[in-house]
């Protein structure tokens, strides 16, 4: 109880000073962001290199199982993927150089480069590497049969709360909570240790409401296992202002698992990131044989037809891009001045 009293103060206070960012910015200006130099200047090639994920079923693991099987086949790299309970748990190998490669999405990246909301202490080697998955995907996942129709309906249900290891979840719920009227004190809190842990607490009847990707594995499996289904979020100007906070939007979502009819959900992007610790070399390679193959690497999973060539190199960007990525995205002409403005404006 005290650790989840002490998370909740730190997201409080992390959410009262976006607050005072203007609504519809960014993250830019909310902690100073480091932008030093690739510490690694050796042109070798690793013989492999892992990815960290969320658990498997997860969007994040999806996606980095499908760019380890094409970086395998298209290169000499070796790569794997490196599952965890979330980038809290993975980010301090990322930062010592013991792991290569990370999935998370874009508030995340820039909390655990800077130290700030999940992230007690900074990770300054974070690099973009690829914009990645846009949008994905989220929203709070209920039984089908469930007497929650409006989200306001949450108030006395209870929720998956915590995530432990992918501290993230807790945020995205709270502002996704805050933007529908609904506070912490209001619900029923039910602790769990990650998000696959919350997804099948709906449909064994442990748990009324949880957070999660749309379009993932364990998504259908809950649904397997009772049909579920996504109350929208409101479209609204307030909640699209809120979320902008955040780096995220509200979209219509696609046709999937638990969507009924016209629905509005979160999105953001799903960045992969590296760090300072692998060299240019490394990640350029890597950059141009997902970019060369990614017709394969489309057909791998729903959600990569959202990694489009338009969403490699994004003007949004809160984190620095890795100098390998943006040394291939300026020879294949998506890297351009705005880009530039960019990164000057977060490296102030």
């Amino acid at each position: 109880m005290e650790k989840i009293k002490v998370y909740l103060l730190r997201v409080m206070f992390f959410g009262i000073f976006l607050s005072l960012i203007p609504q519809g910015a960014t993250l830019v200006g909310a902690a100073k962001v480091d932008c030093s130099r690739v510490s690694n200047t050796t042109t070798d090639l690793p013989r492999t290199a892992s990815i960290g994920t969320n658990p498997a079923g997860t969007g994040a693991h999806s996606i980095a199982a499908s760019l380890a099987a094409v970086a395998s086949k298209a290169t000499s790299i070796a790569a794997k993927v490196q599952p965890y309970n979330g980038p809290n748990a993975w980010m301090p190998l990322l930062q010592n150089g013991e792991l290569e490669f990370g999935i998370m999405n874009i508030l995340d990246a820039h909390m655990a480069q800077t130290g700030t909301g999940n992230y007690a202490k900074p990770s300054p080697g974070v690099r973009v590497v690829s914009g990645g998955v846009f949008p994905f995907t989220i929203g709070l996942l209920v039984r089908d049969k469930s007497d929650i129709k409006d989200l306001r309906d949450i108030k006395g249900k209870r929720l998956a709360w915590d995530y432990g290891g992918h501290a993230i979840n807790m945020t995205w719920q709270l502002a996704m909570m805050e933007a529908v009227g609904v506070k912490p004190s209001d619900v029923i809190q039910v602790r769990v240790s990650n998000l696959n842990d919350g997804v099948r607490g709906v449909p064994e009847g442990k748990i009324d409401v949880a957070m999660t990707g749309i379009g993932i594995g364990v998504v259908e499996e809950a649904n397997a296992m009772e049909p579920i289904r996504f109350p929208s979020m409101p479209n609204t100007d307030a909640a699209k202002a809120l979320l902008a906070r955040y780096g995220a939007s509200i979209v219509r979502s696609d046709t999937a698992t638990g969507i009924k009819g016209d629905t509005y959900v979160v999105g953001y992007p799903l960045h992969l990131v590296s760090s300072i610790t692998v060299n240019e070399r490394t990640i350029y390679t890597l950059v141009k044989a997902w970019w060369d193959n990614m017709g394969d690497l489309q057909t791998k999973h729903p959600l990569l037809k959202r990694w489009t060539k338009e969403t490699q190199a994004i003007t949004n960007f809160t984190v620095p891009y890795h100098p390998g990525a943006v040394k291939f995205y300026k020879e294949v002409g998506i890297w351009s001045e705005a880009h530039e403005a960019r990164l000057k404006q977060i490296c102030q």
